[in-house]
């Protein structure tokens, strides 16, 4: 079976949670750096699918009846 995919606002509330546990500086240092890791994960997971976005939106914005390309913002 495979893995559940968590959805992107899935993914910002567990990253909201990861920061606020980091934040109360209650963690041992183990456990604060595995959150980090698993946030470090979750962020680059998001951002791929934010540049996925992008990119299919770039594709359905229309200019004088012809799919344009512009970028949404400077990188």
């Amino acid at each position: 079976m495979p893995p559940k995919t968590i959805s992107f606002e899935e993914n910002l509330e567990k990253l909201k949670e990861i920061v606020e546990d980091l934040e109360s500086g209650d963690l041992p240092l183990k456990e604060s750096l595995e959150k980090f890791q698993d946030g470090v994960g979750i962020i680059k997971q998001c951002d791929k699918e934010l540049e996925t976005a992008e990119l299919k939106i770039e594709t359905i914005i229309k200019k004088d009846g012809k799919i344009i390309s512009e970028p949404l913002r400077s990188k």
